[in-house]
């Protein structure tokens, strides 16, 4: 299925921020603290978002399915709607936002990823990162959690 990717402005905050507190709730059901996850508010998110899109801050790409939002991307993250899971949308997604990062001259690009996040962790192997062993420590909802790091090139 066709999946159209573009840059999401600040009238998109909302679905943005709805599709990343229903993605948390999902991917980190077993990791973080339930209660926690339960108490993420979309309202709270969606301003957040919309201050910082208005203040040009961030570049957000927005990924498209059957003209549905279902997953978004910025430098600092991508996020998917459970239901898009395994649907291609993260790959179409993390190509458009490699290829914002290659033709403003960045040659390298490096995530971290929750340890526990098994899937993520096999979705950035599959879409070509590498982890390179580095880890950090840190916490969400009071439980002490660690981040693995992993790169990629983005020139052959």
């Amino acid at each position: 299925m066709p999946i159209e990717i573009r840059e999401a402005t600040s009238e998109d905050a909302e679905l943005i921020a709805k599709i990343h507190v229903l993605s948390w709730q999902a991917a980190y059901a077993d990791i973080i603290p339930g209660p926690f996850l339960e108490n993420l508010s979309v309202a709270a998110r969606t301003q957040g978002w919309r201050k910082s899109l208005e203040a040009g801050r961030l570049r957000v790409l927005l990924a498209y399915v059957e003209q549905a939002a279902v997953a978004w991307a910025e430098v600092e993250a991508l996020y998917i709607l459970p239901a898009a899971w395994g649907q291609g949308v993260g790959k179409c997604l993390s190509d458009a936002a490699r290829h914002i990062l290659e033709a403003a001259g960045y040659a390298n690009v490096m995530l971290w990823v929750l340890s526990e996040n098994q899937r993520a962790r096999a979705f950035y192997q599959h879409i070509g990162f590498v982890c390179d062993e580095s880890s950090k420590a840190i916490e969400i909802g009071g439980a002490p959690l660690i981040e693995t790091r992993y790169g990629c090139a983005l020139r052959g």
